[in-house]
């Protein structure tokens, strides 16, 4: 398998099949579904249950397993979410490795621009929050996310460059500069 698109796929799939789909994919849908639903925990769940349920599919072959794992999840996301009355939230907290190397000034400034940001993301819609994410905190190109939307690079680069517009708005008008 190709990390960029993954190959067919035996179906059920065995133990070998799911573990190096887990390895090559894991941590991306995590991002994805954070982004999604702002709980760490819950998207964990959410990447565990599309791992599970890939292990004891018994459907037609899987052409995309990135894609098909990414559906699942989010399938399963917006049913948590339906369950609960008190549903999924926006990023409750950035966990930034290079926080380590600034100073107490400069983390405070981080700080209070990533609150910033936070807030005006929370405002976009889920798709908006969803093409932002994989595009800058998963770095896929246009022709990967459109495999995971099921629409094409062009497409996909319009939807980025409307949130981006959208993001943009919303943070202008909240005062925060394009530095």
């Amino acid at each position: 398998m190709t990390e960029s698109k993954a190959a067919a796929m035996d179906i059920p799939p065995d133990a070998a099949q799911v573990q190096q789909l887990y390895v090559q994919h894991a941590r991306e849908l995590w991002a994805i579904f954070y982004s999604i639903c702002g709980d760490p925990e819950r998207a964990q769940d959410a990447v565990q249950e599309s791992f599970l349920k890939l292990q004891i599919y018994d459907g037609e072959q899987i052409r995309d397993a990135r894609a098909w794992l990414l559906r699942v999840g989010q399938n399963w996301l917006r049913d948590q979410a339906r369950r609960r009355v008190n549903s999924c939230v926006l990023l409750p907290g950035l966990d930034d490795q290079t926080r380590q190397q600034l100073s107490a000034d400069e983390l405070l400034a981080l700080g209070e621009r990533q609150g910033q940001i936070r807030a005006a993301l929370a405002e976009l819609s889920e798709e908006d929050r969803k093409v932002l994410v994989m595009k800058y905190s998963m770095d896929w190109s246009s022709a990967q996310m459109g495999q995971v939307l099921d629409c094409t690079a062009a497409a996909v680069d319009m939807r980025l460059s409307r949130a981006r517009r959208r993001l943009a708005g919303i943070l202008e008008q909240r005062g925060v500069g394009n530095d």
